[in-house]
């Protein structure tokens, strides 16, 4: 850790040896909540995207331009959160980029001209860009070794959840009452829910712990996790009124400097793959001569083979540990990109091969950015955990911000141009997990903890 203060190892130990408190995770589960709400708020323009373009006539490209402001807004968010979650604490960076998307979004339901959903498209953008990398820090932090690849991933993968959850409303809401109730019931739970947790979400136990003077929040937090008496994350040396911040540049220096760019890399294409579908699928699908209903439950099958992939690849990071996994998962999905640029689509054709290409897409290619979080929050140290994974939250958005600016012109190409694109960016995918070298290795015995201890 930065200015020579290390965690305790003996207490460290006793942490991860622990077996999963209910109030873990109790935790747990309301961290991945608003990973779900993240999901569900970050797809909604997407799903709203043709029923928009009809009511106001608005072109593809105008929308490509939206798209791509609300990335840069979630690359601004993804900074800051990582940034504010190592300095002042998880738990208020988490609440902020929940409520600050949930206004947004709720204001989205009453705009009255493109112009203003543009707006507020950005400033949702910042609160959604630091949520899923401070969950990931956060349920790392509360969870012990042996399960924490499996509940970061868990994490993650609420985001197709979520995505799952709203190619379902979209189906159901937008062609009965349009899209503008899609963004008032999305925005109303999130806001609903940021209360809920200002009043029962915690402290991380190990940000607590580099706070000597949190120590009591902090022997109340062990208390409920039931960690033994006399047991104590708290940093050996104490004379500081709390741990020196690691400057952002120990990211880029010595065997850090490789974790870093390649999960970077993995995760600039990937998010790139990701938005693409989350964005422009509902449009190419619905341009291409599928109804509206299609395009919608198109996305949703996407995500749910999203959602049973990555808690698949969880379980099997646990026995075969990250690298073997991930890579197979990137250069199948590059397969199946394959298989749907080669599909052919169109007016007439039947919608059940698709949608079954779509689910193994999801199973392959979403699943494997899900899992690369774990990585991630392995590969860096608490005192840089935030930053690195909003290093790595960052280089996504850069991707997602390709994306958008290019996903006009793919949708235009109908499906060759759109999931060929997609075929090379999954290989490129690949290329960034056999470069990274702090993957999760293997569980070693039935009951040694799975990967190294959370320093």
């Amino acid at each position: 850790m930065a200015g020579g203060m290390t965690a305790d190892p003996t207490a460290q130990s006793a942490i991860d040896d622990l077996p999963m408190s209910a109030f873990q995770l109790s935790t747990v589960l309301m961290v991945a909540a608003t990973v779900i709400l993240d999901g569900l708020d970050n797809q909604m323009l997407g799903l709203a995207a043709p029923s928009i373009m009809q009511e106001w006539g608005i072109g593809k490209s105008r929308l490509g331009d939206v798209f791509a402001l609300a990335f840069v807004g979630m690359a601004i968010g993804t900074l800051a959160a990582g940034s504010m979650g190592d300095r002042f604490g998880r738990r208020g960076a988490l609440l902020a980029g929940v409520a600050l998307f949930g206004i947004a979004t709720l204001a989205t339901g009453f705009s009255t001209a493109f112009w203003q959903v543009a707006v507020l498209k950005v400033i949702a953008g910042i609160g959604l860009g630091g949520v899923p990398g401070t969950a990931s820090a956060m349920i790392a932090e509360f969870t012990p070794a042996r399960w924490r690849s499996v509940a970061v991933t868990f994490g993650v993968v609420c985001v197709s959840i979520g995505g799952v959850i709203g190619g379902v409303a979209a189906a159901l809401i937008v062609p009965a009452f349009g899209w503008r109730w899609l963004f008032y019931a999305g925005g109303a739970v999130t806001l609903a829910f940021t209360l809920f947790l200002w009043f029962a979400l915690p402290e991380s136990p190990r940000f607590l712990a580099m706070r000597p003077e949190r120590r009591a929040e902090l022997a109340r937090l062990l208390t409920r996790m039931k960690v033994p008496n006399g047991v104590t994350v708290e940093p050996v040396r104490s004379g500081q009124p709390s741990m020196p911040l690691a400057p952002i540049s120990a990211l880029f220096a010595g065997a850090m400097r490789r974790d870093t760019m390649a999960l970077s890399i993995a995760m600039f294409s990937g998010m790139f793959m990701i938005y693409l579908m989350f964005n422009w699928a509902p449009t190419l699908l619905f341009s291409i001569g599928f109804d509206l209903g299609t395009a919608s439950i198109g996305l949703t099958c996407f995500n749910l083979g999203g959602t049973i992939g990555a808690l698949i690849a969880s379980l099997a990071i646990v026995r075969y540990g990250s690298r073997p996994v991930l890579i197979a998962m990137a250069l199948t999905g590059s397969a199946v990109c394959l298989m749907l640029a080669l599909m052919p689509l169109g007016a007439g054709a039947s919608r059940t091969p698709l949608l079954a290409a779509l689910v193994a897409l999801g199973l392959f290619a979403s699943a494997a950015q899900s899992a690369m979080f774990a990585v991630g929050a392995y590969a860096f140290p608490t005192a840089l955990r935030g930053r690195g994974l909003g290093v790595m939250g960052a280089a996504g958005r850069a991707g997602a911000i390709v994306s958008a600016l290019t996903g006009a012109m793919l949708v235009g190409a109908t499906n060759l141009g759109f999931f060929g694109a997609l075929t090379g960016l999954m290989l490129v995918n690949a290329v960034g997990f056999i470069a990274i070298g702090g993957h999760i290795p293997r569980v070693a015995r039935p009951h040694a903890p799975v990967g190294k201890q959370l320093p």
